[in-house]
Formats: structure tokens, sequence, C-alpha cells
């Protein structure tokens, strides 16, 4: 697997442990979700095993710890990603402040599902969250060109994937069985939006 399909892989597996939703966002129309920090470490460190790795920093100040992470390969001058985090002694420890900026490195390392934000990192700020359980079934009457319309914005794979395999996937089912003009509206504008993600990713 090449590096892209292998952060897909990462991120197939910690959706399967959990998607989480800030509870004042439940009834907005496409919230941004969030995951947890220990299943992207889990799966990261299970997927990529010593091909890359983390080189962090910690900073102690009077009040907070800043904490910093690299993304490196073989070459500690090639660094893939980088996150930070400042905690505040009040809220947590020296641990907690590294791993949440092993998190944010990940996420912008792609390994995120729509909030760069970890589910660990809302918990600390004491923000109500709850685990995602929609029905993706409720979705099936949305209109083939609103779903189209909601594929073409789609910032990045991981959400794009999202949108195919879990919110709309019914409505992909369906149309390809019965309406595969629908359908191939639908495919292309999938197709499509993955090449200009790709194309943006290399560059």
């Amino acid at each position: 697997m090449n590096i892209i399909d292998k952060i897909k892989k990462v991120n197939e597996l910690v959706r399967k442990d959990g998607v989480y939703i800030k509870e004042m966002d439940k009834d907005k129309k496409n919230p941004p979700l969030t995951v947890s920090s220990w299943s992207k470490i889990k799966y990261f460190r299970q997927i990529f095993g010593d091909e890359l790795g983390f080189d962090t920093q910690l900073f102690v100040h009077e009040n907070h710890y800043v904490a910093k992470c690299k993304i490196i390969a073989y070459d500690p001058e090639r660094v893939l990603a980088t996150g930070h985090h400042k905690t505040f002694k009040n809220q947590g420890d020296h641990q907690a402040c590294e791993t949440l900026a092993i998190s944010r490195a990940l996420s912008f390392f792609g390994i995120l599902e729509s909030d760069i934000t970890s589910l660990e990192e809302y918990n600390m700020l004491r923000v109500p969250m709850t685990k995602e359980t929609k029905d993706p079934s409720s979705t099936k009457g949305t209109p083939v060109n609103k779903i189209v319309e909601e594929l073409k914005k789609a910032p990045h794979e991981t959400r794009l994937n999202h949108l195919r395999y879990h919110v709309y996937r019914p409505t992909f089912i369906e149309t390809e069985k019965n309406h595969p003009k629908d359908f191939k509206l639908l495919d292309n504008a999938f197709k499509s939006r993955m090449n200009l993600i790709t194309k943006q990713e290399k560059i």
C-alpha cells in the first residue's frame, strides 16, 4: 500500500471505534465529526509500523505545558506533519499534553474525520460529546443533485468516503440497481472530486 492507501486504512479502523459529535451540533445538517486520539495513535502504529515515527518535545511553563510533535520518516529532516498543544496544569498533566500534540499532528497528516480536534481534547474542555448513531437509511430520500453538490464540496478524502460509504450508501446502492443514470451522476461526482483531492495532496 502507498501512503495514501495506508492513511485511508487507518481512518477506516479509527472510524469503527466510534465517531463523535458535539451535543450542541447534533441537530445540524452536516456537523463536524471527531474521533479518539487513542484510536488514531493505535492504528497509525498498527498500519505504519516502524516506517514513520513521532518526535515530540515538551516545554514546561509556570501554569501550563506546551507540546510539539513532528511525524517523521527515517530521514529526520523529512517532516510530514506537525502538531502543537497547550495544556493548563489545572486541566491535565504533561502526558495528556504530549498525547494531544501527537493527535493534532496525525490530524494534519490526514488521520481525522471532519474535525481536527479530538474527542479527548473536547473532553478536557468539558464540551459535551455524543457518539454518532445516525441511521444512514434516513438519508435515502435526499435528491441526487443535492448529494452531488455535497460530494463536490467534500474538503478531503475522509469526508468524501464518509459521504459515499456511510451517509449516502443506501442511495448509491439503490440507484446502481434501479436508476443507472442517477448512479452515473453520483459516481462521476465522487470520482471527479477524489481525483481533484488526490492531485492536491500530491502537490
